[in-house]
């Protein structure tokens, strides 16, 4: 019984794996850019984590202007710093679920959330249904 519960949750995990894999495969390109650049990848928490450098005073000039300090695509979270993944890290994980459940419509529906809170006259970001939801979510677990 339990044997067989334990097999039915693994194959769930895995068909969210393989219904966020088109996702995660855009993060796994991007996450070309800082590990070529002497950054660092880690899987934890059924992610991999990627980080450009430990903290933020060893970023140099251009990644401490970015304003986006972190996104996820599927199982790839990108982070600037390992410090700030540590603080972002509750909500991006998330997100992580949020791909696990839309799968490559995502995309689909992030982007149009954004439009219509863009229509709305709102912020995009922080009106979008799905940072709300992360959030939130992140908050009740913290």
């Amino acid at each position: 019984m339990v044997n067989s519960l334990s097999h039915e949750m693994h194959s769930l995990q895995l068909l969210k794996f393989l219904w966020a894999l088109p996702c995660s495969a855009v993060g796994l390109l991007l996450a070309v850019v800082p590990l070529t650049l002497g950054g660092h990848a880690k899987w934890s928490v059924g992610a991999l984590e990627v980080t450009y450098r430990q903290r933020r005073t060893n970023c140099g000039k251009f990644a401490n202007t970015l304003r986006i300090r972190g996104i996820v695509f599927g199982h790839v979270i990108l982070a600037i710093t390992a410090e700030e993944l540590q603080r972002i890290g509750p909500h991006e994980r998330v997100h992580v679920e949020q791909y696990e459940h839309w799968g490559p419509l995502f995309f689909v529906a992030y982007g149009a959330s954004s439009l219509l809170q863009l229509f709305k006259g709102r912020s995009p970001y922080w009106y979008n249904h799905f940072e709300i939801q992360a959030r939130a979510r992140s908050a009740e677990k913290h």
